[in-house]
């Protein structure tokens, strides 16, 4: 139950990142100049905006509007993307060696 409920959150998380993420890119907002406002229809949505304001993706121009440093967006994509491989390489690491103690184990009975 816990598991399909943090599956959910996480859904929502990246539901309201991407929302974010079209918004500013959809209407071109790249550069202060361009700064826009955005919808914040729920508490996800602005966590999600801290997150990356906090990273570095999306910027506060001031008075509510914001806009996406695209190279920044594309660093923290790649650094995303790395992350996630590092985690598929621990978690079949571990299962290799968990099936080899199995094996060593069941051999010695």
């Amino acid at each position: 139950m816990a598991t399909s409920a943090a599956a959910a959150v996480a859904a929502m998380a990246a539901r309201a990142r991407r929302e974010l993420l079209e918004s500013l890119s959809d209407r071109a907002a790249f550069d202060p100049e361009h700064a826009i406002a955005l919808d914040l229809p729920s508490q996800m949505h602005r966590r999600q905006l801290d997150d990356l304001i906090g990273r570095g993706v999306v910027h506060d121009a001031g008075n509510g509007l914001y806009w996406l440093d695209q190279p920044a967006l594309e660093l923290d994509e790649q650094r995303r993307r790395d992350a996630a491989k590092l985690m598929l390489k621990i978690v079949l690491i571990a299962g290799a060696i968990a099936i080899a103690a199995g094996t060593i184990v069941a051999s010695t009975h």
